[in-house]
């Protein structure tokens, strides 16, 4: 009997235990914008110690920042908050010859839009106009 009851106490312990080990976690499937529209990606962000969150980025098929424009070398990702100041979150790790690009990052906010940019140089204290991925994260 007790074969078959203690599976099922380790799972009530577990579901109740759960809820105080983090928070939360959301996931958000992207689509780049009009200046690179076969990029694609997955933005995953956690609760996690603090009340923090951890923003994880994988984006698949991304144009080369060179083709953005002259003297474009770096893809950064940025976090904007509801009063439109951006922060850097941080810079993509860029595979060229397979067009991928990822990044990780943390952010006290709870609602904010995460931006991918192109840049000249990855010491860019504000986003360029060449925005391209941008979506909104509400993990409220």
């Amino acid at each position: 009997m007790y074969r078959k009851i203690a599976p099922w106490l380790v799972l009530s312990v577990l579901a109740f235990a759960a809820p105080g080990c983090g928070g939360g976690s959301w996931t958000y499937q992207v689509v780049g914008l009009d200046r690179d529209r076969g990029a694609e990606g997955e933005i995953q962000v956690e609760q996690i110690e603090g009340g923090n969150r951890m923003v994880t980025a994988r984006f698949d098929h991304l144009t080369p920042p060179a083709r953005h424009g002259e003297g474009m070398t770096t893809f950064v990702m940025w976090f904007r908050d509801s009063r439109g100041q951006a922060t850097k979150a941080g810079i993509l790790e860029y595979n060229e010859d397979e067009r991928t690009g990822r990044a990780t990052a943390t952010t006290p906010m709870t609602q904010f839009t995460i931006m991918v940019t192109v840049e000249r140089s990855a010491e860019v204290v504000g986003p360029s106009d060449v925005v391209v991925v941008r979506h909104r994260a509400d993990t409220e």
